[in-house]
């Protein structure tokens, strides 16, 4: 795979997470994530593998009528490891469309048999309230 190839491969992970959470996929969502992979927001750590990831998953998904929307990507890659950080616009759809909160993704990544994962994704809020 080319560094281009990566790169591509890298935004698209962030794009199949964001569909797998918005449209209720706990599974397809856990699946972005290495074994050991964790979720975090700030400091705090949500969910760290696969079981405790799931469980935030299908705790979380239902509660959400949501899209998350990321863009402005800045990726990095160095042979099997790299970092993906973007902005997030969270975008509440439920009886009113609208944006209900931003921040930034900071992403550790791994390929893992070929394919890119997250082994760490932190997720800085803006609205701190």
């Amino acid at each position: 795979m080319s560094k281009v190839e990566d790169h591509l491969a890298i935004r698209e992970l962030a794009a199949r997470y964001n569909r797998a959470f918005d449209y209720g996929n706990p599974e397809a969502w856990v699946e972005c994530f290495t074994e050991d992979g964790s979720f975090e927001m700030g400091s705090k750590k949500l969910a760290a593998g696969h079981t405790d990831l799931l469980a935030f998953a299908q705790k979380m998904i239902p509660t959400m009528k949501v899209k998350h929307c990321t863009t402005d990507a800045i990726v990095e890659v160095d042979g099997d490891t790299g970092t993906h950080d973007a902005y997030l616009i969270l975008v509440d759809c439920g009886d009113k469309v609208s944006v209900i909160n931003s921040g930034r993704y900071i992403d550790a990544v791994v390929k893992v048999n070929g394919q890119w994962k997250f082994k760490q994704r932190v997720v800085d809020i803006d609205d701190k309230s």
